[in-house]
């Protein structure tokens, strides 16, 4: 009995993925063609975090959502530097690979969007700098810890890593003072508060 069936529900399944095969598929067409503005962006960054903090999401989901608010997030910054690659640069730049580095660390960005400290557009528009990947180890462990928000760079003084670094206009900057009211006057973004 048992075995009948069972070869019957086989039968089922089978003649529902005949079916399948003979209907006419549409094309999914999600892909998009220019890139979201950063209206969108803050939208949807803000509903991943809703949903995330949500007391009816369960935990293993809130799982997923930060995955995919952390990986939005990193993403989105990434992209609105283009056509640059980042908004500050290590003067000696070499042909071998490169670190994209935070200079507020990432997971400071994310706790403090979450904390409702920053805003997404925030969040999206922190500063990205692009650094020898031999000079990513001078900026990592306590270091981490050590940035400021107010004063980004300071802690590539404090770490001892001495580069020189400039912005999109290719001014050098100074670590020991150049801000984040700074950083988002050069890139024309207010963010009153």
């Amino acid at each position: 009995m048992i075995y009948v069936l069972n070869l019957s529900l086989s039968l089922k399944m089978l003649q529902r993925y005949k079916l399948l095969d003979q209907k006419t598929q549409r094309k999914l067409t999600f892909k998009r063609t220019s890139p979201t503005t950063i209206e969108s962006d803050c939208a949807i960054l803000d509903k991943f975090k809703n949903d995330l903090l949500s007391e009816n999401t369960a935990r293993d989901i809130k799982g997923k959502y930060f995955y995919f608010l952390q990986r939005y997030l990193r993403d989105t910054q990434k992209e609105k530097c283009k056509p640059h690659q980042a908004h500050y640069f290590a003067v000696d730049l070499t042909d071998g690979k490169k670190h994209l580095e935070h200079p507020i660390p990432q997971n400071k960005i994310l706790e403090a969007y979450l904390d409702n400290d920053i805003s997404a557009l925030e969040a999206i528009y922190m500063p990205l700098c692009l650094i020898n990947d031999f000079d990513k180890h001078y900026l990592q462990g306590e270091w981490e810890h050590n940035a400021t928000w107010e004063l980004p760079f300071m802690r590539y003084k404090l770490a001892g890593l001495k580069i020189q670094i400039k912005n999109l206009r290719g001014d050098i900057i100074d670590h020991t003072t150049w801000s984040m009211k700074d950083h988002f006057d050069m890139l024309g973004i207010s963010v009153d508060k």
